[in-house]
């Protein structure tokens, strides 16, 4: 009896299990089962700007790279993805000011989005920065390569437009006539001017569309700094809290500089100081009539016999330097 139960369960081994239409074998014993289920996850809230946040530091320190398409590529995403915390765009604007010197024109191109999109995203922002951008301009203005003295005044009409130069007048006009190889030297007062005029041959001559866009930024920084806004009730606000019409004299001014008038803490222009260009730098500017005192004294005759050299030229580059005579004879 026991050899016959032995030989039947050594057969159901090697039995061949008939399988029925719709039913799958029946799995062995040492069946192991290996297969996964996956799912996504869905973050709708992650974007780049948080990355960006968390790496700003790493992509700021990309605008040092070697390669001028990942300096072109880093400003470009910050661009795209301007943090919204204030406190970042400081760290943000220091760090690619000198990349108003970069080699490169798309760097310096995107650098100008860059600086725009800041400018209106932070109200000030470049006002408060604006010492360090006018020195960058200003060395890209009497910079050794043409191509960066090209896009310098670019930059210079980005600041007009965010930023108040008055306070840089004598120096933004100085370096116009070395950027324009215009001299400032004049037959009658040779001993007492003083300019390195090497420079200016040093520069050479610009290229036409250059020139066009040079001519049509000092144009409008004209007048912005040499054409006094008037002050009337619309532009300070006081149409809806006044109660009596002279009530607006009494209120807190919201213009700067509003005891400059009365000249305390400015260094004014004698007439003995008027005689040499080299004492300009040290004189304050705020006060449009200095200003004016300055471009009658020392530039406008200048700029008006160069400027009509190039009217003579015609087309577009003799349009601009139309409008800017213009503006000049009229102040």
């Amino acid at each position: 009896m026991g050899s016959k139960r032995k030989q039947k369960e050594k057969q159901k081994d090697f039995k061949k299990a008939k399988l029925k239409v719709g039913k799958t074998a029946q799995k062995p014993d040492n069946y192991t089962d290996t297969s996964f289920k996956s799912k996504t996850i869905s973050l709708p809230g992650q974007s780049l700007i948080t990355v960006h946040s968390k790496d700003l530091s790493h992509q700021l320190s990309l605008t040092k790279h070697h390669s001028s398409t990942t300096r072109k590529e880093v400003l470009i995403n910050l661009t795209q993805n301007l943090p919204s915390n204030p406190s970042t765009y400081k760290q943000i604007v220091t760090s690619v000011i000198p990349l108003i010197l970069d080699e490169s024109k798309q760097v310096r191109i995107e650098l100008l989005n860059l600086l725009k999109k800041c400018g209106e995203n932070q109200t000030g922002l470049l006002d408060l920065h604006k010492r360090t951008i006018v020195l960058f301009i200003i060395s890209a203005m009497t910079h050794i390569q043409p191509d960066i003295r090209n896009t310098s005044t670019k930059f210079l009409s980005l600041m007009n437009e965010f930023a108040d130069l008055k306070s840089y007048f004598v120096k933004i006009m100085k370096n116009f006539f070395i950027l324009m190889s215009w001299s400032l030297l004049n037959d009658a007062k040779s001993k007492s001017v003083s300019i390195n005029t090497s420079s200016s041959i040093l520069l050479g001559e610009n290229s036409k569309k250059a020139r066009i866009d040079h001519v049509q930024t000092i144009t409008k920084f004209l007048q912005s700094t040499l054409i006094a806004e008037p002050t009337t009730k619309e532009n300070i606000h006081v149409d809806q809290i006044t109660i009596h019409p002279q009530s607006y004299k009494y209120l807190l001014p919201t213009t700067p500089q509003v005891f400059a008038p009365l000249k305390l803490f400015i260094n004014e222009m004698s007439n003995d100081s008027i005689n040499s260009i080299e004492t300009l730098d040290s004189l304050t500017t705020e006060d449009i009539g200095t200003r004016l005192t300055i471009m009658n004294e020392f530039f406008k005759e200048k700029m008006l016999k160069n400027l009509t050299n190039l009217t003579k030229e015609g087309g577009d580059i003799g349009r601009e330097a139309t409008n800017c005579i213009r503006l000049l004879e009229s102040l």
